[in-house]
């Protein structure tokens, strides 16, 4: 296992560094043929405005949080394409628990790697159909505007991860009191965003869980 991430790691660091160049040859590459470019000062001032720090620890807390249930492949390759929160994480855990294999095995490395994968894959091919059929769907039914679906679109995100910590928390219900009531009064009395809200919360409710994992085990 432990040459299977080294592995994974070397080759995760190559594909990553290879995405970046790609990334920032785009807009490089735009600003030279159009011969324009940010203003220096605008955006000097905005990478030194507090509010950018909130990005970078959102950024990082990501990090944190998700590599552990993607895996060593899985977070390379979810990180390099995106869509993190909403897809590249509920395919992973729903992968492992549907093939029946452990959390930081070979077995299940592998399986979050393919979820992954193929997620990436099946949104890629998605997002092409879309573009290509989107302007006909539109005009003709009116998705977008539609008064039925707009409430459905806001809420998908939220139906998506209550379905996916449901099943960690009817395991073991304790875990659940403190992100709950912590994300409820940091939404609702702070009026704070998410990501802002998931920080704060990670570290009380890591150290909770670490406090009734050390107490399950005396007992």
């Amino acid at each position: 296992m432990d040459k299977l991430n080294k592995q994974n790691h070397v080759l995760g660091r190559i594909a990553l560094a290879v995405a970046l160049l790609v990334i920032f040859a785009v807009p490089v590459t735009m600003m030279i043929v159009l011969q324009t470019g940010p203003d220096g000062a605008k955006l000097g001032s905005a990478l030194i405005n507090p509010a950018i720090l909130i990005f970078f620890l959102s950024g990082a807390v990501e990090v944190i949080t998700y590599s552990p249930l993607l895996g060593t492949s899985g977070t390379y390759l979810g990180f390099i394409t995106g869509n993190l929160v909403n897809l590249k994480v509920p395919c992973a855990v729903n992968a492992r628990e549907l093939a029946g294999v452990k959390h930081g095995s070979a077995e299940g490395e592998i399986v979050s790697t393919i979820s992954v994968a193929t997620s990436t894959i099946v949104t890629t091919v998605i997002i092409a159909l879309g573009v290509l059929f989107f302007a006909t769907l539109e005009s003709q039914f009116h998705i977008l505007s539609n008064e039925t679906l707009t409430p459905a679109f806001g809420s998908a995100f939220t139906a998506l991860f209550a379905a996916l910590g449901y099943k960690y928390f009817s395991k073991d219900p304790l875990l659940l009191p403190i992100p709950f009531t912590l994300a409820l009064i940091l939404a609702f009395a702070f009026n704070l965003g998410s990501s802002i809200i998931l920080p704060i919360c990670m570290i009380p409710s890591a150290l909770f869980a670490i406090a009734i994992y050390k107490k399950q085990n005396k007992k």
